[in-house]
């Protein structure tokens, strides 16, 4: 029987941009000035996980997201770095990807990379990456994941804390 397979890129087709930066800041600096320069709330989460095609090694990235229900767009911000490699070898040259993944006419690219280019430090800011179809697939698929196990996390927290409470209540009546 012939099986199907999911197209992911498909659904990023028209809302779907990324920005590569080139930067000597850490990610927790270029974070914080882009939080307070383009109003985002990036938070960071677990390394996100990236099979690496040449080693088939998993090596983790670091990982921030905020998701702007205003104008229904979420962000990723991914260093293309990690301790142990680099996630895409063919773009040394870019040190973090910013991913818009929604209503990206709601957003002005152009001047979100203006505010980006005044950053310290930020040396070359490029809108032209050369990902093919496969490897923004397996990128956007290991984000969804990744996304979809930091939520049932998050949800697991929540309902600990819930027990937590009511169990409290329980004894102090």
């Amino acid at each position: 029987m012939a099986t199907k397979k999911a197209n992911i890129s498909a659904a990023y087709e028209n809302d779907f941009s990324v920005i590569g930066i080139a930067c000597h800041l850490h990610d927790y600096r270029i974070v914080h000035f882009l939080n307070k320069i383009a109003n985002f709330n990036f938070i960071r989460f677990d390394d996100l996980k990236v099979l690496q095609k040449n080693t088939e090694t998993t090596l983790g990235f670091p990982f921030y997201y905020f998701n702007d229900t205003e104008n229904y767009t979420c962000f990723y911000f991914i260093s293309n770095r990690s301790i142990d490699g680099i996630m895409f070898n063919e773009m040394k040259e870019i040190d973090y990807f910013l991913f818009s993944v929604g209503s990206s006419h709601n957003i002005n690219l152009k001047s979100l990379i203006k505010q980006i280019k005044k950053i310290p430090n930020v040396l070359a800011i490029t809108e032209e990456l050369n990902f093919n179809k496969t490897e923004i697939d397996n990128l956007m698929t290991d984000i969804e994941l990744h996304i979809t196990e930091i939520e049932r996390i998050e949800r697991e927290k929540e309902l600990i804390a819930k027990s937590k409470i009511s169990s409290a209540r329980t004894k102090f009546f």
